[in-house]
């Protein structure tokens, strides 16, 4: 499963900021196409066409929220340890380790 990099999810927070709706509109469907079975980016799309039909000020705050959280989870998970997305091109610390 592909999912959105920490990099996407800060250009969306950042666009989300410049509170142009349609340039904002236009960002997450752009990303929504392309990661399509990112569960968590989902929600926060279908929160922003929500948030497009009521302009409801907490439903922008909760999308803020949940893009912050988002951007420093999928950081963590980019960063190291056994669960990293490219797992086949970074070599393990066994292969590194020489018995003696």
């Amino acid at each position: 499963m592909i999912k959105a990099s920490p990099y996407v999810i800060r250009n969306m927070s950042r666009v989300l900021e410049k509170k142009d709706l349609i340039e904002t509109r236009e960002v997450f469907e752009k990303f929504l196409t392309r990661y399509k079975e990112d569960r968590e980016l989902q929600r926060i799309c279908d929160d922003f066409m929500e948030y497009i039909s009521t302009r409801d000020r907490e439903i922008l705050s909760r999308i803020r929220s949940r893009l912050e959280k988002l951007r420093d989870t999928r950081r963590l998970e980019s960063s190291g340890g056994t669960g990293l997305w490219y797992g086949n091109r970074r070599s393990g610390i066994m292969q590194w380790v020489v018995v003696m």
